[in-house]
């Protein structure tokens, strides 16, 4: 790749175990919309991900980011306790007590050379998603 190409992510994709469950997160708390909603067959779903069976694909958006969202239908959760994305808000104290009223679970941890923290919290399937506030 040349120096001067520029590149972005063009989306992130994530499990959840149901569509409430990913409404719940990504529309109610995210604001996101639901832009997009098919099925993936067995047969590319193996392709992809060696997973031999058929998944619900669900598309969230807000301005320039997006989510897609595979629907597991099972009780499975997410197992990596590493990888994450970093979300920009706005207004991360309200964000906070937004998440946390509506039970998912919030990882504060105070920075040492600050005021600060340092904000992590995880959806119903164990994604985990570091929040920082836009400055």
């Amino acid at each position: 790749m040349k120096r001067e190409e520029k590149m972005k992510i063009e989306h992130v994709a994530v499990g959840h175990n149901s569509e409430l469950e990913a409404d719940m997160f990504f529309i109610e708390l995210l604001g996101m919309k639901k832009t997009r909603s098919k099925s993936v067959p067995a047969d590319l779903m193996e392709k992809f991900f060696s997973v031999k069976r058929e998944h619900t694909l669900l598309v969230y958006e807000y301005a320039d980011l997006n989510f897609e969202v595979f629907i597991t239908d099972d009780k499975s959760k997410a197992s990596d306790m590493f990888t994450h994305c970093c979300l920009l808000i706005d207004n991360r104290d309200e964000f906070v007590d937004k998440a946390s009223s509506m039970g998912y679970d919030v990882v504060k941890v105070p920075r040492d050379v600050s005021n600060g923290y340092y904000l992590f919290i995880r959806d119903s399937f164990h994604n985990i998603y570091e929040i920082k506030e836009n400055m």
